[in-house]
């Protein structure tokens, strides 16, 4: 339908309504998309406004917690730390949130409580994505004065099911099992897109890192030391649990491991048995492993392991 309007008068208002409309429409469209994504990713807090103290006297988990949910009903964004020690119970943990950033001032440190539990994490990025971890944070664990003798689980940092998290230039020492974790969960059963720079790992008990299912991970520059208290004790450990895991697309760029009561790199491999998921694994810039290497592979196992130029497993049927 075509509309002729002779009246200038008319014809200015009929132009003013048709402006009126389209900022209208620029508006909804632009309110429609602030409730769709609802959220501004840029956010930052510091804990300390949640009346987190660095004090090393007074439980900080539940603090800090409300900090980083505070920050996941804002879209993500990122979490700082000013320096100082801050007691966490790790039987409740740190859990991160989706487009989380913990961002934490030199001389931070994250100190366990002591508890008498078998297992449990500081750090617990389970079921998320888009996760970091930056800053010379120590993560300090409580073996020496752990309550309990039994168990071996007690762990720094556990990435399980998650995806595109990025961790650099943390000191995770004195767990009662583990510095790193990275496995699967009933929801997802690989992490993915995991790269972690320049981790300082020191004196725990079962592990410096267990890798256990991972699609895409890059392990840059660790130094892994003095693993010792139950088996296997080894600086980084490749092992599933399950056949239907996965150790793809992982590579470790010079690795140092020294006085590691197992071995400096394990692969425990037995948990992969009759697994149609082919395996690729290298390691580069080998210089720095002072410890032995240990290979527990079963045959027909599909994929590659490499060490430098030198083959650990070939087999691409």
């Amino acid at each position: 339908m075509i509309i002729i309007i002779k009246n200038r008068k008319l014809i200015n208002i009929f132009i003013t309504l048709v402006l009126i409309a389209g900022v209208l429409v620029v508006l909804t469209n632009h309110q429609s998309k602030q409730v769709q994504t609802g959220r501004d990713n840029n956010i930052t807090v510091n804990v300390k406004s949640f009346n987190a103290t660095a004090d090393d006297r007074i439980d900080d988990t539940h603090q800090i917690q409300k900090a980083i949910d505070h920050v996941d009903t804002k879209g993500g964004g990122t979490v700082s730390f000013s320096q100082g020690v801050y007691l966490i119970d790790s039987l409740k943990s740190i859990n991160l949130r989706d487009k989380i950033t913990l961002k934490f001032e030199e001389g931070t440190t994250l100190k366990t409580l002591p508890n008498n539990a078998e297992s449990y994490e500081i750090l617990r990025i389970h079921n998320v994505k888009n996760v970091s971890i930056l800053g010379d944070v120590t993560l300090l664990g409580e073996r020496e004065e752990h309550k309990g003798k039994t168990g071996e689980w007690g762990i720094g940092i556990s990435i399980r099911g998650s995806e595109n998290v990025y961790i650099k230039n943390n000191t995770i020492q004195n767990f009662w099992g583990d510095g790193i974790y990275i496995g699967s969960t009933e929801q997802q059963n690989y992490s993915k897109n995991i790269t972690i720079e320049k981790p300082i790992i020191k004196n725990n008990r079962r592990q410096g890192i267990s890798v256990i299912s991972a699609i895409n991970l890059k392990i840059i520059d660790p130094v892994i030391t003095n693993t010792n208290g139950t088996p296997p004790a080894s600086g980084i450990d490749f092992e599933p649990n399950h056949p239907s895991e996965f150790l793809q697309g992982i590579k470790i760029i010079n690795p140092t491991t020294e006085k590691n009561e197992g071995y400096g790199i394990l692969f425990a491999l037995s948990g992969f048995a009759g697994s149609n998921h082919p395996v690729s694994i290298e390691i580069h810039k080998t210089k720095q492993i002072r410890d032995n290497i240990g290979t527990f592979i079963p045959g027909h196992l599909k994929g590659h392991i490499k060490m430098n130029e030198e083959y650990v497993l070939k087999n691409p049927k």
